[in-house]
C-alpha cells in the first residue's frame, strides 16, 4: 500500500449545511453516525444543533463549553439518559449511577485498584504470548486478535483465569457487548424483553456470564485474600453490610470487561504505523535501543515516549469511544445558550480531535504533536477517556498498558496491509475497522 502522510477522512466544508429534519437526521445518524458528524463541521457555532426524530439534540464544539459539560457536577439536571437502558445486561454498577453512590464506587472499586501492579504484569506475560503464538508471514485480522488479547488480560486480572480456556465465556461477553449497542437505541430496553434471536441470545449470554462471576465470588466470599486477583479485592472491600454487595461486584466486573476499548486504539496504532514508513522506522528505532532485543517489562511504559505519542495520536484520530452523551432532565445554560428539559448534549471525541479550528492539519497522522514543547490545542481538545467526576476511573493505568502491548507486539513483528483498501471506520461501541483489518506478519528478530 503506498504511504501516504494523512488519514482518510471528511475535512470540513467551505460553508454551514443546513442541518436535516428529524426523521431524515435520525436515518442518517443511524446508518452512518461518524458521516453524520462529519457533515455538521461547516457550522462554526459553539453548540451546532440538530434533531434525531423528535429529540433534540447539541453538539458542543467549543473546548470550554465541552470542559464545562464534562466537569460539570449538576447532576441533575444532567443525567445518563439513554444509558439507563444498560441495566437490562449490567444491573448497576458505575456507569449506570450518579452523584454520591457514583463518588462511592469510584473511591471504593475503582480508584483503588487501578494502580495495582499485577494488571502490568498480566498485560505484558498475555502480550507476549500473544506474540509468540504468531508465525511468520502469517495473516491475520488484527481487531479480532487484539480483542482477544484484551479480553483475555482482563479476565486473568480479575479473576485470575485464562479465559482461552473458557469459549463459551468469551462468547457470550461477545453478544452483551453487541446488544448494548442496540438497548441505546429506539425502543432498546423493550428490545431486551422481545421474541427476537438477538434478544434472546443476549439473555442467554447474561445468564452465563452472571452465573460464572457469581460462582467466583461464592469460592472468595469466605477467604477473599487467599486469592491474588481484582475480584477477591472487590469481595473483601465490599462486606454484606453494602446494599447491593454481589450484584454490585458482579456489576464491576462486567464494565471492566465491557469498557475497556483498548483493541480499538491499539488496531489503529498499528494500522497507522503500517501505512507510514516513517514513523515506522522510528517506531522501532526506539524498540530496538530501549529494548536491546529483551522482552519489555512494566517499566518500559514509562521508558518508550515515541510509542506512548503514536498510541495518543491513533487515539486522536480514532478515539476508542467517539461520543458521550448527557440528557437533561432540566433547564440548564451552557455558555450563552439554555438548553431545555429532555435535550441530548453530545460531546464527540471523532468531531473535536479532527476539528481544524484546533489541529493543525488535522486529518494527519503525526505522533510529534505530543511531543515535549510542542503547541497544544485548547484544553479538553482531546478527551478519548471522557473527563471530570464521571470520565474513565482507568484514564492513567489504559495508555500504560498500550504502550507496553504495542512494545511487546513491535519488539517481534512487524505489520503490513494485506489489503489495498483503506479500511472505514465503523462507529458501533468502538469506532472499528469495518469487516475486520487483515494485517500481514513479518518477523523482526
Amino acid at each position: 500500500m503506498e504511504s501516504s502522510s494523512s488519514v482518510t477522512g471528511t475535512a470540513a466544508p467551505a460553508a454551514a449545511r443546513k442541518g436535516p429534519n428529524g426523521l431524515v437526521g435520525l436515518a442518517r445518524f443511524g446508518a452512518n453516525p461518524l458521516r453524520f458528524l462529519d457533515a455538521l463541521r461547516g457550522d462554526e457555532r459553539d453548540i451546532v444543533p440538530f434533531k434525531l426524530g423528535t429529540l433534540r439534540c447539541h453538539l458542543v464544539a467549543a473546548p470550554h463549553l465541552v470542559r464545562a459539560v464534562l466537569e460539570s457536577k449538576e447532576w441533575p439536571p444532567l443525567s445518563r439518559g439513554r444509558l439507563s437502558s444498560l441495566a437490562r445486561w449490567y444491573s448497576g454498577g458505575l456507569i449506570l449511577t450518579e452523584g454520591t453512590w457514583h463518588g462511592f464506587q469510584r473511591r471504593t472499586l475503582w480508584q483503588p485498584v487501578v494502580g495495582q501492579p499485577s494488571i502490568m504484569d498480566v498485560t505484558g506475560l498475555r502480550a507476549a504470548r500473544c506474540a509468540g503464538s504468531w508465525e511468520d508471514g502469517a495473516t491475520i485480522d488484527a481487531f479480532e486478535e487484539l480483542r482477544t488479547l484484551v479480553r483475555t488480560i482482563d479476565w486473568q486480572i480479575l479473576t485470575g483465569d485464562d479465559l482461552d480456556a473458557r469459549p463459551d465465556l468469551l462468547r457470550a461477553h461477545e453478544r452483551g457487548i453487541s446488544a448494548l449497542a442496540w438497548l441505546l437505541g429506539p425502543f432498546g430496553d423493550s428490545r431486551w424483553g422481545w421474541p427476537l434471536p438477538s434478544s434472546a441470545r443476549a439473555r442467554s449470554a447474561r445468564a452465563v456470564i452472571d452465573t460464572e462471576i457469581n460462582r467466583l465470588i461464592d469460592e472468595r466470599r469466605g477467604n477473599p485474600k487467599s486469592f491474588g486477583d481484582l475480584l477477591a479485592w472487590f469481595v473483601d472491600r465490599l462486606d454484606t453490610d453494602v446494599a447491593e454487595g454481589d450484584e454490585l461486584i458482579c456489576a464491576t466486573v462486567k464494565q471492566w470487561l465491557g469498557a475497556d476499548q483498548l483493541h480499538s486504539a491499539l488496531t489503529w496504532a498499528l494500522h497507522l504505523v503500517a501505512t507510514h514508513p516513517q514513523v515506522e522506522a522510528r517506531w522501532h528505532a526506539e524498540l530496538d535501543l530501549a529494548l536491546g532485543g529483551r522482552i519489555p517489562s512494566p517499566r518500559d511504559a514509562d521508558l518508550l515516549p515515541y510509542t506512548r505519542h503514536v498510541l495518543l495520536e491513533a487515539m486522536r484520530l480514532y478515539p476508542p469511544i467517539w461520543g458521550f452523551f448527557r440528557q437533561l432532565t432540566g433547564e440548564w445554560r451552557l455558555g450563552d445558550t439554555t438548553l431545555g428539559a429532555g435535550d441530548v448534549i453530545a460531546l464527540s471525541p471523532w468531531f473535536t480531535h479532527r476539528d481544524e479550528r484546533l489541529w493543525p492539519d488535522p486529518l494527519r497522522f503525526d505522533p510529534d504533536r505530543w511531543r515535549d514543547g510542542a503547541a497544544q490545542p485548547p484544553p479538553i481538545s482531546y478527551f478519548p477517556y471522557s473527563a471530570g467526576p464521571y470520565g474513565c476511573p482507568a484514564h492513567e493505568l489504559s495508555p500504560r498498558q498500550g504502550v507496553l502491548v504495542l512494545a511487546t507486539l513491535g519488539r517481534s513483528w512487524s505489520f503490513k496491509p494485506a489489503d489495498e483498501r483503506e479500511p472505514t471506520p465503523l462507529a458501533t461501541g468502538v469506532i472499528e475497522p469495518k469487516g475486520g483489518l487483515r494485517m500481514t506478519l513479518a518477523r523482526r528478530n
